[in-house]
């Protein structure tokens, strides 16, 4: 990351730190055994990348999954003059604490629950230019994914954008997973709030053929490195070693990126291969 990149990162994680609260249980045990401060880094990081991604400021953004508020927060703070909005599952209980909505308030977020995969989105047809997607596809269950995009397609108006960001299933966290007699993937048994944990992760050429079957044209793909937390000291060394082969091969970096516009509407070309 640059040093520009660096810099948004601390002021990102300056406005985390402020804003912070634990809104549940889960978020609890988080705290609990990475430690805060670990946290906040991995999630400016995050973050950071995501923005990137949407090149142009828009007028009219759509979060799908806003969870603990911290990407929308910094939604906010990036585009001051954008009209925001968000939903979440309404299985997640603390969406409807009255701290939850002040804090929407305070960030002048319009929101809304809904069921992605049952009801869709609550938005009338090209209302968003953009539409942020960030660490959501890989809680759905796989079936749903290409009628979820096709929503998501829908609430696009011309030239809309869309920003997709989820877990790499070729990265090399994952790869060791699987060397070691584990699945990258959780148990649909595992239920939080309503919604599943990782039902299924995808490669990046997975994810271009997922958005391109249902009008989009990939325009921006990349892979990045999330700031570790939660390993042991051997595995944080071995991933040290292993930086040079992540640099020089993308696909093993831990999370994939994808800028996509709908098809036949103005822009440059498809993205390269």
């Amino acid at each position: 990351m640059t040093t520009r990149g660096a810099l948004h990162e601390a002021r990102i994680a300056t406005l985390l730190r402020a804003g912070f609260r634990t809104w549940d249980e889960w978020g609890a045990r988080s705290d609990a055994a990475h430690g805060v401060e670990t946290l906040l880094r991995q999630e400016a990081h995050r973050i950071a990348c995501t923005v990137a991604m949407l090149e142009a400021a828009p007028r009219r953004l759509l979060e799908i999954g806003t969870g603990y508020l911290t990407l929308a927060g910094t939604l906010r703070h990036a585009f001051p003059q954008a009209t925001i909005a968000g939903v979440e599952h309404p299985g997640r209980a603390y969406v409807f604490a009255p701290t939850y909505r002040k804090a929407l308030e305070a960030a002048r977020i319009v929101f809304a629950t809904t069921d992605l995969v049952v009801d869709g989105l609550p938005f009338r047809a090209r209302t968003f230019d953009a539409v942020v997607f960030a660490e959501v596809i890989e809680h759905l269950p796989p079936s749903a994914v290409p009628d979820v995009l096709a929503e998501i397609g829908r609430v696009l108006m011309d030239d809309g954008v869309l920003v997709l960001t989820t877990p790499n299933l070729t990265s090399w966290t994952n790869r060791e997973l699987v060397l070691r007699g584990h699945s990258p993937h959780q148990s649909p048994l595992r239920a939080i709030d309503g919604t599943y944990a990782h039902l299924r992760l995808y490669t990046m050429a997975e994810l271009t053929e997922l958005c391109e079957a249902v009008g989009f044209r990939v325009t921006r793909r990349a892979f990045v490195d999330q700031v570790a937390a939660g390993i042991s000291p051997l595995r944080r060394g071995l991933r040290a070693v292993l930086a040079p082969a992540r640099g020089a091969w993308p696909a093993l970096r831990d999370t994939c990126m994808v800028q996509a516009v709908r098809a036949g509407r103005g822009g440059g070309g498809p993205c390269p291969p």
